[in-house]
């Protein structure tokens, strides 16, 4: 399976942290950083073929992968840049990575920190397409959230709210048609000019000619970085979750 990671972003809400390394660069403990542990569980779980996006320090993200590939050489990378990184939001790094958007594959944001045992129960449900969220979790007010009918996505924003919304984190599993339709919407929201948006708008206009069914992943661990406070205590709570380091 392919896995298409979106790389691209400033993380400027991370402060000294990012001023001279991307996002995904941050280490969690020791030497892992976000990257590493990605790429370690999501081929560990036999993913083998990685679509990075890339933005500011896309030398370092490259090598980064290298190290990656010395230890494992099975791994394939394909590094995707986008030149309007500062300008645009990721709607327009999916748009560049699209001739890579044609087949069954696993998508996320590069600054999610997720267990093991979560990508590999989403591999092995029998659903062709996935999403995740959280039933018991409170509604963050600045992250998105996830409106289901009948356990498929209708609405993935972070502006709803709702007793049919749910806390929801950006790794999805998509089969081909999915796959196809979003990046169809994606590629006619950037060509027209909607490129300030997430990607997620233009998956919201098409939810209806796909099915992608909800996971909770109430059992396991996942959960994003995006600034000091969320740094340091996803930082304490993957080490407690897994001890891995």
């Amino acid at each position: 399976m392919r896995a298409v990671i979106f790389d691209s972003g400033v993380g400027s809400r991370l402060g000294e942290r990012t001023r001279l390394q991307p996002k995904c660069m941050t280490a969690l403990d020791h030497a892992e950083t976000i990257f590493s542990r990605q790429i370690r569980i999501l081929s560990a779980c036999g993913v083998e073929e990685f679509v990075i996006t890339t933005g500011p320090f896309a030398d370092q993200i490259e090598t980064a992968a290298a190290i990656c590939q010395r230890h494992n050489p099975g791994l394939r990378f394909i590094f995707v840049p986008n030149p309007q990184y500062r300008t645009t939001n990721y709607i327009v790094s999916m748009y560049h990575a699209r001739d890579y958007l044609d087949t069954d594959l696993l998508l996320l944001h590069g600054d999610l920190v997720f267990s093991e045992g979560l990508v590999r129960e989403m591999l092995l449900n029998p659903a062709g397409s996935l999403c995740l969220y959280h039933e018991d979790k409170l509604l963050p007010r600045k992250d998105f959230k996830a409106q289901f009918r009948d356990g498929l996505l209708r609405k993935v924003s972070v502006r709803i709210f709702g007793d049919d919304c749910y806390a929801f984190q950006p790794l999805y599993k998509l089969n081909v048609d999915a796959v196809r339709i979003w990046r169809d919407r994606v590629n006619l929201f950037v060509e027209t000019g909607r490129n300030q948006v997430y990607a997620e708008e233009a998956l919201n206009e098409v939810t209806s000619d796909v099915s992608i069914w909800g996971m909770s992943y109430k059992q396991h661990y996942i959960d994003e970085i995006d600034n000091e406070e969320d740094y340091r205590r996803v930082s304490e709570e993957i080490h407690r979750f897994d001890g891995c380091y």
